[in-house]
């Protein structure tokens, strides 16, 4: 029974906001950058769900080189931008993430999408309380967008 309370309070909890920005500052968490990937993986994750054809008509194999073209498609807008992410972590840790939450559901409904959007865009709310659970998110996917950004 403790073991369930203690994981009950890691993933709900909230952390004070001393601990949050002490979080925050032993781990340089920065606004902007929260900013930044925020709008990374909204764009991201916004293409897949605007281009995907549909189950019916798509495999395992399509679906991971539609992930793949929303992937490039993304990379080459922050380009543009003057932004370029490197390496291959960033992309295996989303494709993983979108072929268990989304192209492998079974039981996926295209207006259900919103729900996928919102969890990323709490993982980067700066603002926003967060639990353990949620900081150990944002600390981990942090590190990754930041050991992907060419600097």
């Amino acid at each position: 029974m403790n073991n369930k309370n203690s994981f009950y309070d890691y993933i709900n909890n909230p952390l004070s906001q001393e601990s949050i920005s002490f979080l925050y500052k032993s781990n340089n968490i920065k606004f902007e950058k929260c900013e930044l990937y925020s709008d990374f993986v909204q764009s991201l994750l916004r293409l897949i769900f605007d281009t995907y054809m549909g189950d019916d008509i798509t495999n395992l194999e399509h679906q991971i080189m539609h992930f793949k073209w929303c992937w490039n498609k993304n990379i080459a807008n922050f380009k543009e931008e003057g932004i370029e992410f490197k390496g291959n972590d960033l992309y295996y840790y989303f494709l993983e993430f979108m072929l268990e939450v989304f192209y492998t559901s079974p039981d996926k409904h295209f207006n259900d999408n919103k729900g996928i959007l919102k969890i990323w865009y709490y993982v980067f709310d700066y603002t926003k309380g967060k639990s353990n659970s949620d900081m150990d998110t944002l600390i981990e996917i942090y590190q990754i967008f930041e050991d992907s950004l060419k600097k």
